[in-house]
């Protein structure tokens, strides 16, 4: 019996290869945006699952009150004391492990220097993380501090080989160049690892150079493994009261109240979904040694966005079945005539569907390997094609495929074998309420899609604007190099210069330190502000103004008091009128600083932060901007490689353009601009093929009406007007529906930018017209082809 089903099926399927064709192209493309949603949540989720611990790791964080305004900061950062003290403390933790990531650390074999991503982990950091080793003895590996252990591809990329055990190579770190010993190679950290390393090197080793016992301090992260029967919420208060004792001395002498700090556990594998410690701007904080963090809110993002899409298909396909169910009703009749239940006749229905379906979710699987590259790209994901075949992403595809078969073949299974036999052979059969489920649904699809055009046009509207928004300087043709911190004198960066300006490709050369938060005291108020060391020639460089005063200048004897310069937020915010020779004292060393001019305000974070006070002083610098000469960036920097190794013998050399830095600082929301876009073209296309087959509807439900018209001297573009304007006026529906949701989730979206455009009505009436016009081409081409129908025909047929 179910052989002749599928052979009923096949047979309608290929008189019917146009119905069939759309119906598996839309459903083709529903699909593959579900799996490639559900690979990516899937690979969200999986984040730092694989450790064989996992249940009982946690990570330790610290939540400050602000006194100043009570508002509360949660940090996933502590120092070096609370890891052992609290294990010391606390049955309850069976052991810890602390991490301090260092990017760009120099490690050299020979005459090759590399830049290494680095961790100081403690030697209890395969106990907890289940990172293999490929060579060497997790237990011991870790013991020695001038011990280290390498990944696989740096152990390939330094020795040609993983067969290190016992090699030694040079690190050069605080403590100037050291001699360590390979004493473990370990497999490279899965991709859905928020620990992410290239080697690790003993926390002991840090030690050496830095220890420190301030409980104050936060900057790098404790990892704490818990008695399986311990209750994290217990534990965390038990942290709070010990360091509360522990650190009350250092509370006293700092004048702070030890209700300012409270400690909380976080589950390890919540990590990726819940960055903490994240410094301005945008930037990761990569001394926790973390990498990768995201949000939940794409992952809601996408599957919204893919629920919809893939519903759209689903409901094209309602559409088109039952706008094709008038050309069966014969069949139909006479099937039920002849005795066919119910129950047969929706079963043959579904079955139909479920061929669909199933052609659809081959193609998809096919269609989402090809595009999978490009969705790494933009999502940046590394997922590969064996992902697919994963047991539980089987399962999942197994329930999307249920569903769209439910969705799309349970309604026009039902409505068609409802029909009336007699009414079917008479030609009375009328779909009830003038399809007004079908016509609903085309509403909820142009709804969908005129808030993704609108989005798209926001998305393009506030980037244009971030690249052509003037940042109050110039960031073409600046290189920047950053300088090997161990070496680093005054002398050495003045003697880099020197050599630097002489060729003719390079305009100027400059230093900065990176830039820190500081606290400034101005007459008894303190006032959060951005500091950053630089020397003379920095604002020539960067073509920064001075608004009031003068520069630094190595020449005037004056510059030796702590001078410096403030932008006009600073001067602004703690309310001087005449702001040049002012004092005040920078709380972080206690030293009274002069004001000895004031520069105009520029952007020196992202248009997402608002400018803030900073403060420009002469300093300790640790990067090299080289202002390039039009033109000239093939000829410098071979200029500028030579010079360096030259000045810097046996360290790596690195260096990035400052406009890729700042293009940069918007990647993500790039990405997403992209994906919303295609997004948007998909909705199009669908609803194109949702109006196609409810006009088929419209025509074949009208046919003699149109044939009736034109026998009374009806024009082809009268008849066609008729049937258009009850589409228009649905699109008009979505329309008016679409714009102020997509203005509200717009609107939100830009308040994450301090610097934005403001949503005009152009958008909402080009998003419109878009929308109306394709509607009408869509539609109009049916209505003329039935407006020029024979009129004797449209009154035979039916």
């Amino acid at each position: 019996m179910l052989i002749n089903y599928f052979k009923i099926a096949f047979r309608h399927l290929q008189h019917n290869k146009l119905f069939a064709f759309i119906n598996i192209a839309g459903l083709t493309l529903g699909i593959t945006c579900a799996l490639l949603a559900i690979l990516y949540v899937t690979d969200e989720m999986s984040y730092d699952h694989f450790h064989q611990k996992s249940k009982q790791l946690y990570r330790l964080t610290t939540t400050i009150t602000h006194p100043r305004d009570g508002s509360q900061q949660t940090v996933g950062t502590t120092g070096q004391v609370q890891g052992p003290a609290f294990k010391a403390a606390l049955p309850e933790i069976e052991d810890y492990t602390r991490i301090l990531g260092m990017d760009g650390i120099n490690i050299s074999s020979g005459s090759k220097s590399f830049a290494v991503k680095n961790l100081y982990v403690d030697e209890s950091f395969f106990d907890l993380f289940s990172f293999s080793l490929l060579r060497g003895n997790p237990k011991t590996a870790l013991n020695d501090p001038f011990s280290i252990v390498l990944s696989e591809a740096t152990a390939l990329k330094v020795f040609n080989t993983t067969d290190v055990i016992g090699r030694t190579f040079k690190l050069e770190e605080g403590r100037g160049i050291d001699i360590l010993t390979v004493t473990g190679v370990a497999r490279n950290p899965p991709a859905n690892s928020s620990i992410q390393f290239d080697i690790l090197v003993p926390f002991n080793y840090l030690r050496l150079m830095f220890k420190d016992e301030n409980w104050l301090n936060n900057y790098l992260t404790t990892f704490l493994l818990l008695d399986s029967s311990a209750n994290p919420e217990k534990v965390s208060r038990k942290l709070t009261r010990v360091f509360q004792t522990k650190a009350k001395k250092q509370f006293s002498e700092a004048g702070i109240s030890p209700d300012q700090y409270q400690f909380h556990l976080l589950p390890a594998t919540d990590m990726h979904l819940n960055p903490l410690g994240q410094l301005p701007y945008g930037k990761a904080d990569e001394e926790q040694g973390l990498s990768g963090g995201s949000t939940i809110t794409y992952s809601y993002i996408l599957t919204g966005i893919v629920a919809f899409i893939l519903l759209m298909a689903c409901v094209n396909f309602v559409n088109l079945s039952v706008a094709g169910s008038l050309k069966r009703a014969r069949e139909i009749g006479i099937r039920k005539i002849s005795g066919s239940t119910k129950g047969q006749i929706v079963k043959q229905f579904l079955i139909e569907s479920a061929i669909l379906c199933c052609i659809s979710y081959i193609l998809a699987i096919l269609l989402s390997s090809f595009l999978l590259p490009i969705f790494n790209q933009l999502s940046g994901k590394k997922i590969f094609f064996s992902h697919f075949f994963n047991t539980g992403l089987f399962l999942d595809g197994i329930i999307l495929i249920l569903l769209c078969i439910f969705i799309a073949g349970v309604y026009p299974a039902v409505v068609l074998s409802l029909y009336n036999p007699a009414q079917v052979l008479y030609n009375k059969q009328k779909l009830n309420q003038k399809h007004l489920f079908g016509k609903s649904l085309i509403i909820i699809q142009f709804t969908l899609a005129v808030g993704l055009v609108i989005a798209t046009l926001v998305y393009y509207g506030q980037m244009n604007f971030i690249s052509n928004e003037d940042l109050g300087y110039n960031y073409s043709g600046l290189i920047k190099i950053h300088l090997p911190p161990q070496r680093i004198q005054e002398n050495t960066i003045q003697a880099l210069r020197n050599q630097l300006v002489l060729d003719p490709s390079i305009k100027e050369v400059t230093s900065e330190e990176g830039m820190g938060e500081n606290v400034a005291l101005v007459n008894g108020r303190e006032f959060n502000i951005r500091r950053k060391n630089i020397d003379e020639f920095y604002l020539s460089t960067l073509g920064i103004s001075i608004k009031n005063g003068r520069n630094f200048s190595n020449m005037d004897e004056g510059d030796s008091s702590n001078p410096v310069m403030v932008n006009e937020a600073f001067v602004k915010l703690v309310g001087w009128e005449n702001p040049i020779g002012q004092q005040f004292i920078n709380m972080d060393d206690r030293r009274t600083m002069t004001v000895i001019g004031v520069i105009k305000d520029y952007h020196y974070g992202s248009l997402k932060e608002k400018i803030g006070p900073q403060v420009l002083s002469m300093g300790n610098r640790e990067y090299v901007i080289i202002k390039i000469q039009t033109g000239k960036i093939a000829q410098a920097l071979p200029v500028i490689e030579k010079t360096f190794k030259k000045t810097f013998p046996q360290h790596y050399f690195n260096y990035s353009f400052l406009d890729d830095e700042i293009s940069n600082a918007y990647q993500s929301d790039k990405n997403w601009q992209q994906i919303i876009t295609f997004s948007a073209g998909l909705a199009i296309f669908i609803c194109m093929v949702g109006l196609f087959g409810l006009s088929t509807f419209a025509t074949q439900e009208r046919i003699k009406e149109i044939g009736v018209r034109k026998v009374l001297g009806a024009s082809v573009a009268g008849i066609a007007s008729l049937l258009v304007k009850d589409f228009l006026q649905l699109v008009l529906a979505a329309i008016i529906l679409a714009s102020p949701i997509a203005w509200y989730i717009m609107n939100k979206w830009l308040q994450d930018f301090a610097y934005h455009i403001n949503i005009s009505w152009r958008v909402f009436v080009l998003a419109g017209l878009a929308a109306l016009l394709i509607a009408f081409f869509t539609v109009s081409t049916k209505a003329i082809k039935a407006g020029l129908a024979n009129p004797v025909e449209s009154l035979r047929s039916n």
